[in-house]
C-alpha cells in the first residue's frame, strides 16, 4: 500500500485557527489599551479639577499678602468755593453680585515684581485687581479675571492687561476684618484709605465638573475658605 508524503505547510484550518487566535489576542491587548487610556484621562481630569481650587486661592492670597498702601498725604483745606479733592483709596473691596451668586471686585496695589512690556523691566509695583465677569458659554457659572497694571496711578481700579484665571466660577466673596467686625466693602471711609483690613477673607466656590453639574448642580460645587493678612 503506498503512502504519500505529508508536505511541510501548514494546513487551511491551522491557518485559521492561527488568525482567529491572533485576533481575540489583539482585541483583548485593544481593550486593555483603551481602558488604560481611559483611566488616565479620568485621573488627569479629576486631578485638575481637585488642583484648580487650591491653586486659585494661593493665586489670590499671595497677591493679597503683598498688598501695599502708599503713603497718602492730607489735602490742604480747598479754596473758597471749591470743593475738596477726594483722595484715592489704594485698596478697594466691593460688594456685587452676579447671576444668583457673590461677585465681589477687589482692586489694590501690590508689591510684587512684575515685568513691565513698555520699559522692558520689571516693576517693583502694580496694580492689581480681581473680579467675575459673565461666562457666555454657561450662565450657571463665571468667568474669573486678573487685572494687572504695571503702572501705579491716582486710579488703581482701572488700566492694565486682563486674564482669565478659571471660567467655572460659582462665586466670590471677599470679607475684610478691620480688628472689630467683619466688613462686606473696604476704602469707602477716609480712614481706610490709610490702611489695610487686617484680614482678607476669600470664600470661592467652583463648578469644576459640567458633566456632573447637570445631574446635580450642589453636588458638583467645591467650596474653597482661606484667611490671609496682608503684610502692613
Amino acid at each position: 500500500m503506498s503512502r504519500f508524503p505529508r508536505s511541510g505547510g501548514f494546513t487551511l484550518l491551522e491557518v485559521l485557527l492561527t488568525v482567529t487566535i491572533t485576533a481575540v489576542m489583539i482585541g483583548i491587548i485593544y481593550g486593555v489599551l483603551v481602558s488604560t487610556l481611559q483611566a488616565r484621562t479620568k485621573l488627569e481630569h479629576n486631578a485638575e479639577m481637585d488642583e484648580a481650587g487650591p491653586v486659585l486661592l494661593k493665586m489670590l492670597s499671595d497677591d493679597i499678602a503683598a498688598a501695599f498702601v502708599p503713603p497718602v498725604p492730607d489735602q490742604p483745606p480747598p479754596a473758597e468755593g471749591e470743593a475738596a479733592p477726594e483722595n484715592p483709596a489704594y485698596f478697594t473691596g466691593k460688594d456685587n453680585t452676579l447671576g444668583a451668586g457673590e461677585a465681589d471686585e477687589l482692586n489694590f496695589i501690590c508689591s510684587r515684581d512684575v515685568w513691565d512690556p513698555v520699559t522692558r523691566r520689571v516693576a517693583d509695583f502694580c496694580e492689581v485687581g480681581y473680579y467675575l465677569r459673565a461666562n457666555t458659554e454657561d450662565s450657571s457659572v463665571q468667568v474669573l479675571v486678573r487685572r494687572e497694571d504695571p503702572y501705579v496711578d491716582d486710579k488703581p481700579a482701572s488700566g492694565g492687561s486682563l486674564q482669565e484665571m478659571y471660567r467655572r466660577v460659582k462665586s466670590l466673596k471677599l470679607e475684610y476684618w478691620d480688628g472689630k467686625e467683619w466688613l462686606n466693602t473696604w476704602g469707602d471711609q477716609d480712614a481706610q484709605k490709610k490702611t489695610l483690613p487686617l484680614i482678607v477673607k476669600i470664600t470661592l466656590v467652583i463648578v469644576p465638573d459640567a458633566e456632573l453639574a447637570k445631574k446635580d448642580a450642589q453636588a458638583a460645587e467645591k467650596k474653597f475658605v482661606m484667611d490671609v493678612a496682608p503684610v502692613h
